[in-house]
């Protein structure tokens, strides 16, 4: 199995210059390497999904590691409060519109969050819940 220090140091060997400008652009903010999602995807491929190590990856901040966690994640282990915890931390659309959703919404209770999301004042919150 892969440790977070493994994952963290294929995620700077896969960075890409152009692509962290272009995400850079869009509202990403350091630290993160540009990671495109393909090269995200052959991480993935080796360690599947794992609970543990997707909390782990998400806790660094690097928006990367943050985004492999959301497809990392296993729907039927991660808590409603792990969920929320998340959607606070998403702090740009590439997080709060693809990664913390696409996660709550293959939960057996993914509904009632995102109705509770929508209604935040933060913006990035509310996108996470539509």
């Amino acid at each position: 199995m892969m440790t977070v220090h493994e994952i963290m140091e294929e995620l700077r060997a896969f960075g890409d210059p152009q692509t962290k400008s272009t995400l850079m652009r869009h509202g990403a903010r350091e630290p993160f390497f540009g990671v495109k999602v393909q090269d995200l995807k052959k991480i993935l491929k080796k360690t599947k999904k794992n609970h543990q190590l997707s909390l782990e990856l998400y806790a660094t901040g690097n928006s990367d590691a943050m985004y492999l966690a959301g497809l990392m994640a296993d729907e039927q282990q991660i808590t409603r409060e792990q969920l929320n915890d998340w959607v606070d931390q998403a702090y740009w659309s590439y997080l709060s519109e693809y990664a913390v959703p696409w996660v709550t919404a293959e939960t057996d209770f993914g509904f009632e969050p995102g109705m509770e999301w929508i209604d935040s004042d933060r913006e990035t919150v509310a996108s996470a819940g539509w």
